[in-house]
């Protein structure tokens, strides 16, 4: 088995397993806003659902392009198409690692409350795992 269908598949899993857990906290009425966004004072408890609900999409999305990148790279068919959608989801991923500065990524400025101790020890260490495996597949 080679690096590059190793690290497409662990990324492919990655993808869908966290849109499954997505659903999941959402089907099992678990979900919390100051898990996918700051919360401010006064904000509603739902606020955050349907971009929760947005972004589990958006994760199986993306795990059918790498799914689909790394069998094509297993079977040596090079697709443009599909090496630019890798280039995209590499960028969307190194955007998220890195930051906006004030709230998420390296970078963030903000570090109360419990979005920034998940973006802290969970997501961004994730994203710049899954950016990593991304390059593979380039």
């Amino acid at each position: 088995m080679s690096l590059t269908f190793f690290c497409g598949i662990a990324l492919t899993a990655t993808f869908a397993g966290s849109a499954v857990v997505s659903w999941i906290l959402l089907i099992l009425g678990r979900f919390k806003t100051s898990w996918i966004m700051p919360e401010r004072e006064g904000d509603r408890p739902d606020k955050g659902k349907k971009w929760f609900i947005l972004q589990s999409f958006g994760l199986l999305f993306a795990a059918l392009i790498v799914y689909l990148r790394t069998l094509q790279l297993h079977d040596d068919h090079l697709d443009n198409v599909m090496e630019n959608l890798i280039y995209a989801v590499s960028g969307m991923l190194l955007v998220r690692a890195v930051g906006e500065f004030k709230v998420m990524g390296l970078f963030r400025t903000e570090n109360n409350g419990t979005y920034s101790r998940l973006d802290k020890n969970v997501y961004t260490p994730m994203a710049w795992l899954m950016f990593l495996l991304s390059l593979v597949l380039l």
